[in-house]
This record gives C-alpha cells, sequence and structure tokens, in this order.
C-alpha cells in the first residue's frame, strides 16, 4: 500500500517583510509631517529661530495633506494609518493654511449711510523714484510714476487712508524722512493729516488725537532696549503704529461717534536690506522688536474704550503665530473677503497674506477687498466700509 502524504505549502515570513518595507515608506512621510504641524503650533511666536519655517507659503499646511492623502488612497498596505495621520495634521494645521472657508457662506450686511470707507496700504517707500540721493526700489520693481501713484489712491475714493512705507532709503540703507504734505493737501483738500515715524493717516474727518505707539517699554530684554538711531527719520525703529481718533459725526467728541484707527506696520522678521525673505537675516533682535510692537500695540487697544480700526502691514502669514498677541476681543474682517485664499505679498506673485484688517465688535464690516496695486507696490491695498452700531 502507497503511503501518500498531502504537502501543505505555508507561507514564510519574506512576503511579511516585502509588505513591511514597502509600508513604511508610505507611512513615514505623514508622520513626519505630523510631527512638524505639532511641533510648528508649539513654537511658532514662541522661539525667534523658528521664523525660518514659518516663512513657508501657508498653503502648504493644505496642499501637501492633500497630497499625501492622494497616496493613501492609491496605497494597498497601511491606507486607513496613512489617512488617519494625515486627517490629524490637516486638522491641526488648518488655521494656518490660509484658507477663507468663511468666504463660502459669510455675507456681509450692507452698508447704511454714513458708512465709512478705509483703504490702508504699504505704499512701498511712497513716492521714491530711481536715481538721485534715493536707493533704487527693490530688484524688478519699476520706476515710480508719481502721477500714477496718486490717481491709485485717488481710485479707493477713501474717507480714511492708513498708509505705510511713508520714508525713503539712502544708499546706506538709512531711512529718510519724506515731506509730501504740500502735495497731500493738494490732491486731497479738506483732509486732515497725521504723521508718525513711516506711517500717515489722511482723513476727511476731523482728527482729535494722534499718537505713534513706541515699543521700547515693551522689550523683554535689556541689551534690546538699545534702538539703533535713526538721524534721517526719528522714532523710525521705535514706533510702527499711528494711533488717531477720528471724530465721524456730531459735535460732542463723544465715544459714540470716535473711532480709532491704528495704522500698523510690524518689523520683518528680515532686515530690510537687501529685500527678500532671506532666512540668513533672521535674528533674534528683529523677532524681539516685532514682539514689542505688538504687545504694545495690544495694550493700548486693550485701554481704549472707542471702536477700533486695526490694519496695515503686519509681516504675518496665516503661519505665524505671533498673531496670538493681538487682544482676543478684535475681530478679524477677513470673513468679509471674497476670496478662498487671499493673499497680499508679494503683489506681482501673491503667495502670502500678510496684510490685515481688524476691528472690535462694535463696527461692523460692510465690504473687504484686496485691491492689485498695478506695479505700484509690492503690496496689495485693503479696501474696507465699515460703520459702527452706535
Amino acid at each position: 500500500m502507497t503511503d501518500t502524504r498531502v504537502v501543505t505549502a505555508t507561507a514564510g515570513p519574506e512576503p511579511a517583510r516585502r509588505s513591511r518595507w514597502r509600508t513604511w515608506p508610505l507611512l513615514s512621510a505623514p508622520i513626519a509631517w505630523l510631527v512638524f504641524v505639532v511641533v510648528h503650533r508649539v513654537l511658532s511666536g514662541r522661539v525667534w529661530w523658528w521664523q525660518v519655517p514659518e516663512l513657508v507659503p501657508p498653503f502648504a499646511f493644505a496642499v501637501l495633506p492633500v497630497l499625501l492623502l492622494a497616496v493613501a488612497l492609491a496605497a494597498r498596505t497601511a491606507r486607513g494609518w496613512i489617512a488617519a495621520v494625515t486627517l490629524a495634521s490637516l486638522v491641526l494645521g488648518g488655521g494656518a493654511t490660509g484658507l477663507n472657508l468663511a468666504s463660502l457662506w459669510h455675507r456681509p450686511p450692507p452698508a447704511p449711510p454714513g458708512a465709512i470707507t478705509v483703504f490702508s496700504w504699504n505704499t512701498l517707500y511712497w513716492d521714491m523714484i530711481v536715481g538721485g540721493e534715493t536707493m533704487p526700489p527693490p530688484t524688478g520693481a519699476p520706476a515710480r510714476d508719481i502721477d500714477a501713484f496718486y490717481r491709485y489712491l485717488h481710485e479707493q475714493k477713501a474717507d480714511v487712508y492708513l498708509l505705510q512705507e511713508y520714508v525713503y532709503f539712502g544708499r546706506d540703507s538709512k531711512a529718510i524722512r519724506v515731506d509730501d504734505t504740500a502735495r497731500l493737501r493738494r490732491e486731497f483738500p479738506g483732509y486732515h493729516i497725521a504723521v508718525a515715524s513711516e506711517m500717515v493717516t489722511v482723513s476727511r474727518f476731523p482728527i482729535v488725537l494722534e499718537r505713534g505707539i513706541d515699543l521700547r517699554p515693551w522689550l523683554s530684554e535689556e541689551r534690546d532696549r538699545a534702538i539703533p538711531p535713526d538721524p534721517g527719520l526719528p522714532g523710525f525703529s521705535a514706533v510702527k503704529t499711528l494711533r488717531t481718533d477720528i471724530r465721524v459725526g456730531g459735535t460732542g467728541g463723544n465715544g459714540e461717534n470716535m473711532i480709532s484707527f491704528y495704522n500698523t506696520h510690524i518689523n520683518s522678521p528680515v532686515h530690510a536690506f537687501p529685500q527678500g525673505p532671506d532666512p540668513r537675516r533672521l535674528n533674534r533682535t528683529q523677532y524681539e522688536r516685532r514682539l514689542a510692537n505688538l504687545r504694545a500695540l495690544a495694550a493700548d487697544i486693550d485701554k481704549n474704550p472707542n471702536p477700533t480700526v486695526l490694519a496695515g502691514d503686519f509681516n504675518a502669514s496665516p503661519a505665524t503665530g505671533i498673531m496670538r498677541l493681538l487682544p482676543e476681543r478684535l475681530v478679524d474682517a477677513t470673513p468679509a473677503l471674497e476670496s478662498l485664499y487671499p493673499t497680499s505679498w508679494d503683489d506681482r506673485w501673491p503667495l502670502w497674506r500678510i496684510d490685515w484688517a481688524f476691528t472690535t465688535p462694535d463696527v461692523t464690516v460692510h465690504r473687504y477687498g484686496l485691491v492689485r496695486s498695478d506695479g505700484l507696490s509690492d503690496h496689495s491695498g485693503q479696501h474696507l466700509v465699515v460703520s459702527t452700531t452706535g
């Protein structure tokens, strides 16, 4: 009798090992990105050296998880883990994406009679032109057409203009005072003008109070109290916000018809020259000044009972944690924008949003738009229509 044996083949460890080798590369990228997002949330705005990762365009926090999810859908192994890790990074980093999801449903109320039009704009060194004693504009910027510059301002039809970089720079990269008051009065007859450092506010309504906000009392360490002198423009390094209290109606000057406008230009995380977001020029001194400016601004707003509009160039993208230093009671005007991914810089190749507008709850934003500058600046302007509940 023949002994017949049935031999059953069993899978060895080799296929399992090959499966693991295929899984880890697919899973390592989502894990690495999740770790980066968590570290970013912890460190952004809290340590000076994290300013380098903050230069990443905010849309990366949305685009990269979408690409990783696409990989997860195509993967045959660990698909659920990859999707879970990627979705976690998308949720944690959602506030840094710069996406204005509110634009899909938010509809601002119509502007009532007497609503105020506000225009905020970083002018790129005012009307500075190539040649003479002034420094040429940054690489790629055309020579300034001064008449076009003022035409652009008139096109905004604003009641209040909050303008930054009212300054020239010499060839030694030192700030030089601008005095364009005569032309401003010709171009805007009957308007009121306030100037502090490199900010100028031009208002159709009477300016009752004007004050530059000094950052020096808010510098956190003694070694950072040495603000370099600015003989060409005193206060240039110490004052980066101009507050103006403007009477917009009536004659009593009470809180119901007084609005405070804060015209701000928070320090750049990099030195001004040469131009561009060069990480090699990031340093702790710039970071400390940014913190001091925002703290000084927040302290003034917290003590101010007036309805308030804050707008300007914050040199901070949606991915920049330093913006958490703003008072919690301020309301971001972004939902009134119609763009899903609003950007304001660089105006030629817009990737970042670094110009912002905020109000206190007693101010309603009826319209808000970012206005391209047609080559006159590297920033888009911010155009708002607001009213007070009073």
